[in-house]
């Protein structure tokens, strides 16, 4: 009987000292995926400052919980619809600007806003993938009590993160005409899984799975896993779901949303296979074949020094050698739209 007991307080402790282990593993992988990101001057996309002739833009604010974010309203004076635009994980709504410019030269107002955690907003770190659903879910507040704003008609637009928080907002709201997402990816628990598995082998991944999940549960609680299946499935607003074929970080073939066609019941969405010349990746669909060219310029240039310095993250370099490759970047040039991809944007809105 002592024996048994000894092995049951064992197992007791062993069990604890798993679970507070791996707790403790997963937080600290959580603070490196998902920390306080500030923009950075090696970067190949351009910045509001980077533009010839900027787009007139307004400044606004509003909290998300009890973080204020920034956000920016762009071409006010246009009166196609209302675009409220959802960034990806690790950047700001400025990476993806020449995007913005091009659909407000289209003739839309673009309401576009840093995430929790991200540039000019407030916020620690930018909490997990969640977080991108509920800071939509209060940009689309504001957009309610802006008197310029609330009364147009309202389109949805967003990558990766941002790809799937434009679906998944749709579990808690309605007041949507159109969306589309760009490389979205399905629950925050399958792509997480995913990533895992790519980045710290099968085996581990199998192991701290189950503590990711309690870990979401705890911070985000009856939000922690919202699907965007699901938000699609719930209302019968038009949805356009894109996805770049050779996409391996929400692979489309596993947590992309484009992969779970099978389970969207909304009869009013479409579904694209993006397939550009050279571009079919997570993020390069945005620009043009001759943008992407110039920025593999700039990219050897950097693999060339990481190769003569003997480091394997560009930031490792010296500052003197990053400052002189970047130093005569023409962002400009390196940003150039992908007109192919903005017709597509632009003719699904413009039928709704």
């Amino acid at each position: 009987m002592k024996l048994k007991n000894k092995v049951i307080a064992g197992g007791a402790v062993a069990t604890c000292a798993y679970t507070a282990g791996t707790y403790m593993v997963v937080k600290k992988i959580f603070n490196l995926m998902f920390p306080k990101w500030e923009p950075h001057a090696y970067s190949l996309t351009m910045t509001y400052k980077d533009m010839p002739d900027p787009i007139p833009r307004r400044p606004v604010s509003f909290f998300s919980g009890t973080n204020k974010l920034q956000g920016y309203v762009y071409g006010e004076e246009n009166t196609k619809g209302l675009i409220v635009f959802s960034h990806g994980i690790l950047s700001w709504h400025e990476d993806y600007l020449s995007g913005i410019a091009e659909l407000v030269k289209r003739g839309y107002t673009v309401f576009a806003y840093n995430n929790t955690g991200s540039a000019d907003s407030e916020g620690k770190d930018a909490r997990g993938l969640v977080q991108g659903v509920l800071d939509l879910d209060a940009a689309l507040d504001y957009v309610n009590s802006d008197p310029s704003l609330k009364d147009r008609k309202r389109f949805l637009y967003g990558h990766s993160q941002g790809g799937y928080s434009v679906c998944a907002v749709l579990n808690l709201r309605d007041d949507v005409d159109g969306v589309i997402s760009v490389s979205g990816f399905s629950t925050p628990m399958e792509v997480t899984e995913e990533l895992g598995r790519l980045e710290y082998g099968e085996t581990f991944a199998k192991l701290v799975y189950p503590m990711v999940k309690l870990f979401y549960r705890k911070r985000f609680g009856k939000f922690a896993n919202l699907s965007a299946i699901k938000g699609i499935n719930k209302r019968k607003i038009p949805v356009f779901i894109m996805h770049g074929i050779g996409d391996t970080y929400v692979n489309f073939y596993g947590a992309g949303i484009i992969n779970h066609k099978n389970k969207i019941k909304n009869p009013r969405v479409r579904f694209k296979e993006l397939d550009y010349p050279e571009r079919t990746g997570h993020e390069d669909m945005f620009i043009s074949l001759s943008a992407k060219h110039y920025v593999k310029e700039i990219d050897e240039k950097v693999r060339t020094a990481m190769k003569e310095h003997n480091v394997t993250d560009k930031f490792r370099l010296p500052k003197e050698v990053l400052d002189e490759i970047y130093s005569d970047v023409d962002r400009v040039r390196a940003s150039e739209v992908n007109k192919e991809l903005f017709d597509e944007i632009d003719d699904y809105f413009s039928r709704l």
